[in-house]
């Protein structure tokens, strides 16, 4: 009896499109494919009759679009505006038919929408989870969709491959059996490098196995192995060019929806505004109305139901073509003859918006001894029955070779691709071993190099489709690869030229440079590295560390403690015990020891903090007899004794963090206990060898303590909790009835002490009320004053418009600000302001007090609004301004949240503290030889 295997394929692939600003024509591209195929794919994979397995492809710069945070949220802005221009429809729409389509556009939004916060706006989750299933089988490309056979070197080819399996693998968990070879572009000497990288299977076109040497005896009805053992599965042109064709395949029947005709270019500017491009610039808004009815430019209004009956139709039609083929091929044996049908995935909804469903109709069918089956599968049923055969270069394009990407409108492109490729393993190969910001610099030159070789930018020359776009792109790709190499080559980098070239294009946050050693050089290396190898080893002191949190100490460490651990430092956190909490665990790859004072009763707090300190000497000379620390890190004066002690004992250099002084905190020194209190920071700043502030305001601040420090002082900024990006709403139904109201929201969040300047807020509401009486004040956070503004609160009857919510936790925070229209911190001394750039970065505009470090990041007018300290009639007049005006703040905010997101990252802090660490290190070293 005859027998046959069938196998779909979908390559999922858009260039690295992900821009800093926001309303770049290009995003439309990821925001239409997501629309239309990536995530009517995952509807198709969860109805519980779709049980025949599939293989995609995901390749790297659409892995890192669909889990960028930037990218979520912007979507999610697309979709919102997509309902609001369908609503308008509604109102529009006449006939029975408009509404009809109108309606099931809105159901389809509405679905979309629900689909993407189910998978918690990363639709990768929900690719992995059928994937871990069974589902579906699922592999990955290049790391920039290169066209590896006109790449010059060896390195460079293995650079693509290992990044786009490594990428893979951060987003499924486990590295992929197959690779998709972008255009299915395949050169003699690629199957080695995928070899060695453990793949098993490619895909190549059908020529590339009909002209194989020797000829294959099955011809393209089995795949073969190539010399280096990776299984080539060949394409069936017959086949696929019934969904391919734009003329005779499937998807130009005139049932089903016209992709050219959409509603943006049929209505009225003035109407259709809002919605398209904020230039004037019309774009297609995913509202398509009509069918394709046939070769005339009167369109008739699409019906749902007659595609769907289509799609139906053609699912039987392709079942009955698959039978045909399989009773003139079946009698094959061994194996059984095997179907390809590979395509792009974006073929089916985006390009032919019935194509998921159809899919879907199709592998549900059962077909007379047709079985669907993945290629892996198919390899581990048949390894033993494949040929061998010599295959040459090939691709899927335009005559089957590399005409596409090589031609008259882009062969000026890779003169500087084979330059840029042989500059940059030479520098590489020049310092085998560098600094941390060389290696920072050669990755981010690595990086440059990958994004301008996509092959995106050849093939849109040649399609003459966004030509503009792709020479700009390859072009500045190019001119920040030259500029930053001079800058290597003259050692002339700094990290924050490093961190704004990344941050423009944040692509690929691991690069591995090794792939472009040389085997001589990767030698030196690990000869090298064999006496410097061991992670260096940090003992970090802090009186607070989670759960225990009394301020905002214990997230600072925290924070920083888990982004050295990433950057290879084994840290040890020493800090005090509180209820509830273990005296030893590993959090995150940190050692974190808690140590009870030796006088827990103490009521006074010097003498209590003497007795921590006592404690946290003895833990940290218990460690240091089996563990050889490298460094200390003290945070604030709290640990002084401990800190110098210490480095006196081990002799090691000492580096403290300064959060704030006693000066700064109370405005003066006033008391004996304050002039205590300030000569132990005075001393401990003296004796460490560097001091870290997190602000210009607490340079300045330190050095008017201690003049003769000024050179020892470093400015590193706090990071922030980027955890609001990912805008859950798990505590919504937790939280009082007053935030499920109308009413518009200001909120402050901090500790209930006087320099937070609570007291303004309480002094400017009754000035805003008179404007806004929907407006409800929310203050968070505990301390000594909560009464004190309790009762100033209940005096003057504002009770129902100002609430003191006590201590809120990180879930509780995040609800919060995700609610509120606004948060405002009038602070009269702030060190820093991590309060208010963790407002800035869940996209709320901020009023801040003009003083200390919040001047550093809050720009009037621009990322917030300042107004002077303890002057309510400023805060008020705010307030009601940005109230007043919704636009201003919706435009701050949006400001505010970039800032945020792409200066104050724990990532970028964390490479700057390590960068410290290794320099007080080397010279440690020079002057101990």
């Amino acid at each position: 009896m005859n027998y046959m295997y069938a196998s779909f394929v979908l390559h999922a692939h858009l260039p690295y499109i992900r821009h800093k600003e926001a309303n770049r024509l290009e995003e439309r591209w990821l925001y239409e494919a997501i629309t239309e195929s990536y995530i009517p794919l995952l509807w198709q994979l969860e109805k519980p009759d779709h049980h025949h397995n599939w293989t995609i492809s995901f390749s790297p710069p659409l892995m890192e679009m669909l889990a960028d945070t930037l990218i979520q949220r912007r979507y999610l802005h697309y979709l919102d505006k997509s309902m609001a221009l369908i609503q308008l429809e509604k109102e529009r729409a006449q006939t029975d038919r408009e509404q009809e389509i109108v309606r099931f556009y809105e159901e389809r939004y509405i679905k979309v929408k629900d689909t993407f916060i189910k998978w918690h706006q990363n639709i990768l989750e929900g690719f992995k989870h059928f994937y871990d299933i069974g589902k579906i089988d699922c592999i990955t490309s290049s790391a920039t969709h290169t066209f590896l056979p006109y790449l010059q070197t060896k390195q460079g080819v293995s650079m693509q491959i290992k990044h786009g399996i490594s990428t893979f693998e951060r987003y499924f968990g486990v590295k992929p059996k197959g690779f998709w070879l972008p255009e299915c572009g395949f050169t003699p000497g690629i199957d080695k490098l995928l070899h060695l990288e453990g793949i098993r299977y490619t895909f190549v076109d059908e020529h590339t196995i009909r002209c194989a040497d020797p000829t294959p005896s099955k011809s393209i009805g089995a795949p073969l192995y190539s010399p280096h053992g990776i299984v080539l599965f060949p394409r069936n042109q017959e086949i696929t060019n019934m969904v391919w064709s734009s003329s005779t395949g499937y998807p130009g029947d005139y049932d089903y929806r016209e992709f050219y005709r959409d509603i943006a270019y049929d209505r009225e500017m003035d109407y259709i505004l809002p919605f398209i491009h904020p230039d004037g610039i019309r774009v297609d808004t995913g509202l398509k109305f009509h069918r394709i009815t046939g070769k005339t430019e009167g369109k008739d209004l699409y019906v749902p139901k007659w595609a769907s009956d289509k799609v139906k139709r053609h699912a039987d039609h392709f079942a009955s073509v698959l039978e045909g083929h399989k009773d003139c091929k079946g009698d094959q044996s061994f194996p059984p003859y095997l179907v390809t049908l590979p395509f792009d995935a974006e073929l089916f909804g985006h390009w032919w918006f019935e194509g998921p469903e159809w899919l879907h109709e199709v592998i549900s069918r059962t077909i007379n001894q047709v079985e669907w089956i993945t290629p892996l599968e198919f390899i581990n049923r048949h390894y033993q029955d494949l040929e061998t055969a010599h295959v040459s270069f090939s691709t899927w394009g335009r005559d089957g070779y590399g005409d596409v990407w090589l031609n008259e409108s882009n062969e000026w492109m890779y003169r500087h691709m084979h330059e840029m490729e042989r500059s940059l393993i030479a520098i590489v190969s020049d310092s085998p071993i560098q600094d941390e910001l060389t290696t920072f610099a050669l990755q981010q030159l690595t990086r440059e190099w990958m994004l301008a070789t996509s092959s995106d930018w050849a093939f849109i020359l040649d399609n003459n489709s966004a030509s503009e776009y792709a020479t700009n792109r390859f072009k500045e790709h190019v001119q920040r690869f030259y500029y930053l190499h001079d800058k290597v080559k003259h050692n002339m980098i700094t990290e924050e030229l490093v961190m704004k070239l990344k941050g423009d294009y944040p692509f690929l946050q691991e690069i591995d440079l090794t792939p472009l050693l040389s085997e001589h050089d990767q030698y030196i290396i690990d000869k090298r590295q064999r006496k410097s190898n061991k992670n260096k080893k940090v003992v970090m002191l802090t009186w607070e560390f989670p759960p225990r949190i009394v301020g905002g100490l214990a997230r600072h460490v925290c924070e920083l403690a888990k982004t050295l651990v990433e950057q290879g430092m084994d840290v040890y956190v020493l800090t005090t015990n509180d209820q509830n909490t273990i005296n030893y665990e590993e959090y995150e790859g940190i050692h974190v020891y808690r140590v009870p004072a030796y006088q827990r009763e103490q009521t006074e707090f010097l003498h209590w903090i003497g007795s921590m300190n006592l404690c946290l000497l003895d833990e940290a000379m218990k460690l240091a007899q089996h563990i050889h620390f490298d460094l200390i890190h003290a945070h604030d004066w709290l640990v002084y004794s401990s800190s110098v002690t210490l480095k006196s004992l081990l002799n090691i250099p000492l580096i403290t963090t300064i959060h704030a002084t006693e000066n700064g905190r109370n405005q003066g020194i006033y008391t004996s206990i304050q002039v205590d209190i300030q000569e132990m920071e005075i001393d401990l700043i003296r004796q460490s060898d560097k001091v870290i502030v997190c602000s210009d305001f607490m340079k300045k601040e330190v050095i008017t303590l201690e003049k003769s420090v000024e050179s020892k002082i470093c400015v590193i900024p706090n990071g922030v909790d980027q955890s609001f990006l990912e805008n859950k709403t798990e505590e919504s139904n937790r939280l009082p009835l007053y935030n499920q109201t109308d009413d518009q929201i200001v909120f402050s969040i901090g500790r209930m002490v006087p320099e937070k300047g609570f007291e303004t807020i309480i002094d400017a509401a009754p000035m805003v009320l008179t404007k806004f009486t929907n407006v409800r004040f929310i203050l968070a956070g505990s301390g000594p004053l909560e009464k004190k503004y309790d009762d100033l609160i209940q005096e003057r009857g504002l009770q129902e418009r100002i609430q003191l919510v006590g201590f809120v936790n990180d879930k509780e925070r995040n609800e919060r600000l995700r609610t509120c229209v606004m948060a405002v911190f009038p602070s009269t001394y702030e060190p820093f302001g991590i309060a208010a750039l963790e407002a800035m970065i869940a996209k709320k505009p901020v009023i801040v007090s003009n003083t200390g470090g919040l001047t550093s990041f809050v720009q009037n007018g621009i990322t917030g609004i300042t107004v002077e300290p303890e002057s309510s009639e400023e805060l008020a007049e705010a307030i009601i301004a940005l109230l007043s005006n919704p636009s201003l703040a919706d435009k701050i905010a949006q400001n505010a949240q970039q800032v945020a997101i792409e200066e104050y990252n724990w990532d970028h802090i964390g490479v700057r503290t390590v960068l410290l660490y290794r320099d007080i290190l080397n010279k440690d070293a020079l002057t101990v030889t």
